[in-house]
């Protein structure tokens, strides 16, 4: 079962499509990706350690919450004594407790220090959930990158193929000197292991995302990114978030720890049943198999010399957690700027390609006809296609760039689990 953690929506984006089949509903531009949705980015076993992740976190906070209360001790014994000549037998059945009700407000905080850490536990959990995410959508981003890759180092080697022709041409007619010839054929030897290392790469891309996805990468339909403000980024930032609840759980911890050094007030109880009880001088004494019970109370302060060390070290544990955030809040918004900035420069290159693009579009027409009418060469028409192609490719890689420079701040960005 999912828990309410997982529950929350993971990060914002538009969705062209249903994610994964019949697994998630259509999606229009600016909706949330949902947390279950996301989920299923993720395979049963990443799922599996998350779930038990939260469940140990679930389970050490809740031991934290009843520490303050002690155990009944529950005590039978059977003894055999031989002094002064004679067995002495003695059994007897016991309850008894020592429970402090009172710890100079100790008790409330630990309470309040235990709720806290589960907190901190859950963001832990979430954090690492949306890490793993992020790989995931990362690594299948970077196979669809890939692919345009494979497709455009396809078309720059068929251009230099044709390059080769015509200089190899120009070269045996005498109009070329060699180093151009050699020049052309070194561009397409290179261009061929830049194909290839793309190739391997594929490879590993898609061993990174079985690593971490049940899913068939070809099928899956990729989220869609938009720059959300800095504002949102860091109102809804989950290592802003653990930070903030960090300082609670540091607050009560160190309440917890002066509290500890001074007055507490125990209650004592005990129930004894005697089953066996002889004397020394043999036989039982006059109701010593009577049921009887101890009770009273207890005030107790511990004079400690390493008190105020330990004090101390909680307050400054708490002092740094309010400094942490600080830090945090700075590292995040420079996160965001570096983002924003990233943004811009690959949206200049995206309209660059575009402009490249309706050039080389004029340059297939101009040249088209030049062919027909005999001036130009067929391979100059594919020289041009294949330019224009690969522009449109550039214009589909950028793109995806992008994506996974947004991506940094969706692995971020979550809304306040309750």
């Amino acid at each position: 079962m999912v828990s309410n953690v997982s529950k929350r929506r993971w990060l914002r984006c538009s969705l062209p499509i249903s994610l994964f089949g019949s697994l998630l509903a259509l999606l229009l531009a600016g909706q949330a990706l949902a947390a279950a949705d996301a989920d299923e980015l993720l395979s049963t076993l990443k799922r599996k350690q998350l779930e038990l992740g939260r469940q140990k976190n679930s389970a050490d906070s809740g031991q934290l919450e009843y520490s303050w209360i002690n155990p009944i001790n529950l005590r039978y014994s059977d003894s055999r004594s031989t002094q002064f000549d004679r067995t002495q037998k003695n059994r007897a059945f016991s309850v008894s407790v020592d429970q402090p009700i009172f710890k100079s407000g100790g008790i409330w905080y630990a309470v309040k220090y235990a709720k806290a850490s589960r907190r901190v536990g859950n963001l832990g959990v979430e954090a690492q959930r949306r890490a793993l995410i992020k790989q995931a959508v990362a690594a299948l981003i970077n196979i669809r990158k890939n692919g345009y890759q494979i497709k455009k180092q396809k078309l720059l080697i068929e251009n230099d193929r044709i390059d080769v022709l015509r200089k190899k041409e120009q070269f045996l007619s005498g109009d070329l000197d060699s180093g151009f010839l050699d020049q052309a054929i070194l561009k397409k030897n290179q261009d061929t292991l830049a194909l290839y290392a793309l190739e391997d790469a594929s490879s590993s891309l898609y061993m990174q995302f079985s690593n971490l996805s049940d899913l068939d990468p070809e099928k899956a339909q990729l989220p869609r990114f938009s720059l959300m403000t800095q504002q949102r980024f860091m109102a809804d930032n989950v290592d802003l978030a653990q930070a903030r609840a960090q300082i609670l759980q540091k607050d009560y911890f160190n309440t917890m720890t002066w509290a500890r050094y001074l007055l507490t007030l125990s209650l004592q109880g005990s129930y004894v049943k005697p089953y066996e009880n002889s004397s020394v001088f043999g036989g039982s004494l006059p109701h010593a198999l009577d049921a009887y019970t101890n009770y009273g109370f207890s005030i107790s302060m511990p004079i400690d010399v390493t008190s105020y060390h330990t004090i101390e070290s909680s307050r400054v544990d708490y002092l740094r957690a309010k400094v942490d955030l600080a830090d945090r809040k700075r590292e995040a918004a420079n996160s965001y700027e570096n983002v924003r900035q990233r943004v811009v420069i690959i949206d200049r290159k995206i309209e660059l390609a575009k402009e490249d693009e309706k050039l080389y579009d004029s340059l297939v027409q101009s040249t088209s006809e030049k062919v027909e009418a005999g001036e130009m060469t067929p391979y100059d028409l594919k020289t041009m296609e294949n330019s224009r192609t690969i522009r449109q490719l550039d214009q589909k890689i950028y793109d995806l760039e992008r994506q996974l420079v947004l991506l940094d701040l969706y692995e971020k960005s979550y809304e306040a689990i309750q």
